[in-house]
């Protein structure tokens, strides 16, 4: 049985485990993302920080006495883009399902879980980033009504 709870300190070293696995995984994708082991504590002290301050909340997804994923979700992000015209949206960070627990809906369910939170919040918009090259969270995504809002092509130059 699966249980969606708000994260509490003690979920710290699991949290950590996710964020830092994940990180691995997307470095496997994307060679410009940083080393978690760079900027693990920074990000998760400054994530926890925003959650004690009420600006974003962290979600476990607990099996037993263990945390198997989370999602992070700032309910109340505005856009510095003057090209938008609603600014305000509401985040997900951050996704995280343990590889071991993935297929069995969890994902789905921590999105879920940070959509109802986000709209208690008074949030109108969700929105998350994707890597163009995470197929299977990209297909996750879309499959619980996302849709592409904007992609960002990159090319490497060549120095002279």
């Amino acid at each position: 049985m699966v249980t969606i709870r708000k994260a509490t300190e003690n979920d710290r070293s699991a949290i950590l485990e996710g964020f830092f696995a994940l990180q691995e995984y997307e470095r496997s994708m994307e060679p410009n993302r940083a080393d978690p082991a760079d900027i693990v504590e920074t990000y998760l002290r400054d994530l926890f920080a925003d959650c004690k301050d009420g600006k974003a909340e962290i979600l476990v997804a607990e099996v037993g006495a263990g945390v198997v994923g989370w999602v992070g979700v700032v309910p109340r992000h505005v856009s510095d883009d003057i090209l938008d015209h609603d600014r305000e949206f509401a985040y997900i960070t951050d996704l995280i399902v343990l590889k071991e627990y993935r297929g069995q809906g969890i994902g789905r369910r921590l999105l879920a879980a940070a959509e109802e939170y986000a709209a208690k919040q008074g949030a109108r918009r969700l929105r998350v980033g994707v890597l163009s090259a995470n197929a299977a969270a990209h297909r996750l995504y879309h499959s619980v009504g996302f849709r592409d809002y904007e992609v960002i092509l990159e090319k490497r130059t060549e120095s002279r």
